[in-house]
């Protein structure tokens, strides 16, 4: 009798987590399709694009000045000189192109995330999970949050620009 209710003691602990995830209604979305179809992830990927490419710009322009005083036979104390005021123009971009990036990816995020939220609230979904990391199952909301997502005329990231 003792054996039978270990066995059944131990049968339960191994498959009780199972059977609380069956009972759970788990939902999927395609983070990267919603990422790719959001027009403010679109408008946001360009603003990044030419920040990138000013900063770009702003290294090229450095550089050509650097050349051109070496070129000249500057001494080596101008050249510290206006390397140190070229690198710290560059870093300033440099700075100002990573808080751009960091404030519009926060905020796109958060989008994402409260427009996952509602479609999961709305449906009764209690877990949702990247495509990617689901083999099988789930309920795929991707298409909801991606009209919720197209709806949304501005966002936190939108109105700071």
């Amino acid at each position: 009798m003792k054996t039978l209710v270990k066995i059944f003691f131990v049968t339960t602990l191994i498959f009780w987590p199972v059977s609380a995830l069956a009972a759970m209604k788990i939902g999927i979305v395609d983070g990267e399709k919603l990422f790719d179809e959001y027009p403010q992830a679109q408008d946001a990927s360009k603003k990044i694009a030419d920040a990138q490419d000013k900063l770009r710009d702003i290294i090229t322009d450095s550089e050509k000045k650097f050349s051109e005083l070496e070129k000249e036979g500057k001494s080596e104390s101008e050249k510290l000189t206006k390397q140190r005021e070229l690198q710290t123009q560059i870093d300033t971009e440099a700075t100002t192109t990573r808080e751009l990036i960091e404030s519009i990816s926060a905020s796109l995020e958060d989008d994402i995330l409260e427009s996952i939220k509602e479609i999961a609230t709305k449906k009764g979904i209690e877990v949702v999970l990247d495509k990617r990391a689901v083999l099988i199952g789930g309920t795929d909301i991707t298409d909801d949050v991606a009209q919720v997502l197209q709806k949304k005329k501005k966002t936190a990231y939108s109105k700071k620009q």
